[in-house]
């Protein structure tokens, strides 16, 4: 049963065309153009015979100066774009063994840059990271300083990587993430080395409006409190956060900007219709926060002019209705004196 399962993967595998190949397969080898590639088929049998597939053909592989067969091995020389593919090898039972040669273009790797970040030191909280490339069907990272695992993208070509870091200890270790991206030609290995605190940008904080001072006049005096996100480390004196907020002055639109670094509250002042805030690292400078959603202020002279709009339609529907049964009484009384 064994060996009929593998048979059967073996030949899904040598049927699928490498056009398709938006997975990592388990079996591929690598080589920079100009040099040689050796290809074992992993078997019992003594004799066996190779096979080729590219995105258009499955070509037959005959001993040339270009690809040496020796028993159970296969040695392609001066690796070119057009030797890149899927190779197959066969004895008189069938398909024994399948392995994807691939042109190695990790030397391209500086064009491709891993983007990551970390909404928090703790290693309760995963780096986020970023790779993607036009050239690339399939991606994948793993943390190598950690020993982890491949993590495959997400569809939105996000990747989510756990790590050790201890947020209350000095780092004195830089993470290293290893990339590797194929394709139905190529493939490219690549490094990004660097200290989590350097990449750190906190979660957005909550932002909620306390009090409101002389409403609705340009003294108005709005008090309101910026508390570190659900994901950032406790306690919050060990590990402050810079907080920014933004507003928008009712009348004329103007923004304007007010930071501060001590307690979660702060009072602006003016006429203001609309405000958001952000947050940073206060210790290691770190990147700023996605900003908050705006958070509209309460006018209170638009409530008045609201509340005076909503009584004068109340006063137009009853002078309507006041017509209207004056108009009925009428008509009835007409009709009573035929």
């Amino acid at each position: 049963m064994g060996c009929l399962m593998r048979f059967i993967v073996l030949l899904c595998l040598s049927i699928m065309r490498i056009s398709a190949l938006n997975f990592f397969p388990e079996k591929f080898k690598i080589g920079e153009k100009h040099t040689s590639v050796t290809l074992t088929c992993k078997t019992t049998k003594d004799s066996v015979t190779w096979k080729r597939e590219d995105s258009f053909e499955t070509v037959d592989i005959e001993e040339s100066d270009l690809e040496k067969l020796s028993g159970r091995k296969l040695t392609v020389i001066d690796l070119q774009e057009d030797q890149i593919g899927n190779y197959t090898c066969w004895s008189d039972k069938g398909l024994e063994d399948y392995t994807y040669l691939l042109l190695d273009k990790s030397k391209e790797a500086t064009v491709f840059k891993i983007n990551c970040t970390a909404e928090t030191l703790s290693c309760t909280e995963q780096i986020k990271c970023a790779w993607t490339s036009d050239e690339f069907t399939a991606f994948r990272l793993r943390n190598t300083r950690d020993n982890g695992n491949w993590v495959s993208q997400s569809v939105d070509g996000v990747f989510f990587l756990p790590h050790s870091t201890n947020s209350y200890s000095e780092e004195s270790e830089r993470l290293l993430i290893t990339g590797e991206a194929v394709s139905s030609c190529c493939y490219m290995k690549t490094d990004y080395s660097f200290y989590l605190r350097d990449i750190v940008k906190p979660a957005n904080p909550d932002i909620s409006i306390c009090t409101v001072q002389n409403e609705g006049s340009d003294d108005q005096i709005i008090e309101l409190e910026v508390m570190p996100p659900s994901s950032w480390p406790q306690p919050h004196s060990f590990f402050p956060l810079k907080h920014q907020v933004e507003y928008q002055i009712r009348h004329n639109g103007e923004l304007k900007t007010k930071e501060w670094e001590e307690g979660s509250k702060i009072k602006v002042e003016g006429h203001i219709r609309k405000l958001r805030a952000r947050s940073r690292d206060m210790l290691l400078l770190s990147q700023w926060s996605e900003w908050t959603s705006w958070k509209n202020v309460p006018d209170r002279e638009r409530r008045t002019r609201n509340k005076e709009s909503g009584k004068e339609k109340k006063r137009q529907k009853e002078r309507r209705n006041n017509k209207k049964n004056r108009k009925k009484n009428s008509t009835g009384k007409k009709r009573g004196n035929f």
